[in-house]
């Protein structure tokens, strides 16, 4: 799957713009981490696998940010 995304430079910081919204990297990081304290915590089966795909793409979105910020 592929993620639309554009990225920016806002005040020295790269942003990657996902549905709608900017991330740095940092932000991206702290969801990543988020996520995985929910799934750690427990989740209904439907909830954990869409838990798992938010952390794929929030992934490939720091990827991109990595990628461009080289």
């Amino acid at each position: 799957m592929t993620i639309s995304h554009q990225i920016q430079n806002i005040a020295g910081v790269l942003r990657i713009e996902y549905q709608g919204h900017f991330y740095a990297e940092d932000e991206l990081r702290e969801a990543i981490w988020l996520v995985n304290i929910e799934l750690r915590n427990g989740l209904p089966k439907r909830e954990k696998i869409e838990a798992k795909r938010q952390i794929e793409q929030y992934e490939r979105l720091l990827d991109a940010l990595r990628s461009a910020g080289t």
